[in-house]
């Protein structure tokens, strides 16, 4: 039987994700608005890579969930803050067996959806791909990997349509696997990718700009000990070397053009992800008796702009 996939945020990751999992046969529903709502229904889902070009129609492209029905997995991939807004009004698109799934940046987005849909419908994901949208309808993937991972969010909640999803994902050439427990491996990519995005913020450049700098790169080694003591607060198992094995992908394996999609944000002036991820993390560390003082510096300089700037020659 044909999977069906609704996408929630047809962006970088949701346009990744269509481009190559409709190609691969599965039937496409896209919930999309204003700009990227016009591009799709004209031109479809274009992904560009480096080893070419992917075009997709998916089966339905609407900014009402009513149109697009129900769906055996709905991948949420909008921005952390936009969760609870992007999930309110999605009940016509969830079925009996459906699941819903988060490839987020961070943990807050999961605890939303599972505080409005349950958490034994809620599959937790992580994606290391490095994408951007370069036009509205338009992703380009950065590089070569594809890795994600996800599975049920709360234990004993498995259900078949991961598996098939991660089938699918494989037949498409992704590194995807479903997981029973994913949550340590979700925390294990936290464990970088805050960092990540405070260092490129905060230096308005990419991963190839700073990682050989000695003094930024102990910075970011110190904000992943952070997260990962964080973790182990939480009762996350996580591996004793997860910090080193993060700094060795960083320098001499990951992608340099690679940057964080909050840069992306402060050079166009759009809100960021900010509370979602660095400050649900200062905010849990608080919690915790967690000290976490380089996200805790990195948060009170990103917080003025993380609602976004408004346009030149505006009132503030």
């Amino acid at each position: 039987m044909t999977l069906r996939i609704g996408i929630v945020g047809a962006g970088a990751i949701g346009g990744f994700f269509a481009a190559h999992l409709g190609q691969a046969g599965a039937e496409i529903r896209l919930l999309a608005r204003g700009a990227t709502l016009a591009a799709l229904r004209e031109k479809g889902v274009q992904l560009e890579h480096d080893g070419g070009r992917i075009h997709m129609e998916p089966t339905v492209v609407s900014d009402d969930p009513a149109q697009l029905g129900p769906v055996d997995i709905l991948m949420i991939t909008v921005k952390g803050q936009d969760t609870a807004a992007a999930i309110a009004n999605l009940d016509p698109m969830i079925g009996p067996e459906t699941r819903l799934l988060s490839l987020q940046n961070g943990l807050a987005g999961l605890e939303v959806m599972a505080d409005t849909y349950g958490a034994d419908r809620v599959f937790s994901g992580i994606t290391y791909v490095p994408a951007g949208v370069t036009e509205p309808g338009q992703v380009r993937h950065t590089g070569a990997v594809t890795r994600t991972l996800f599975g049920p969010y709360v234990a004993g909640a498995a259900h078949p349509n991961g598996p098939r999803l991660a089938e699918l994902g494989a037949a498409a050439g992704l590194d995807m696997s479903y997981l029973e427990e994913p949550l340590p491996e979700i925390w294990a990519k936290f464990v970088m990718l805050a960092p990540f995005h405070i260092v490129c913020a905060l230096t308005r450049a990419p991963l190839g700009a700073w990682i050989d700098c000695s003094e930024t790169r102990e910075v970011y080694r110190a904000a992943m000990a952070e997260v990962a003591a964080l973790a182990r607060a939480r009762g996350v198992d996580l591996p004793a070397d997860i910090v080193d094995r993060h700094l060795a992908f960083s320098v001499s394996q990951a992608d340099r053009r690679t940057r964080a999609s909050m840069l992306d944000d402060l050079e166009r002036g759009r809100a960021t992800e900010l509370e979602a991820t660095v400050g649900w993390l200062v905010r849990e560390a608080r919690r915790l008796s967690v000290p976490v003082p380089v996200h805790d510096m990195g948060y009170a300089l990103l917080k003025p702009l993380s609602a976004g700037r408004p346009p030149a020659g505006s009132a503030a």
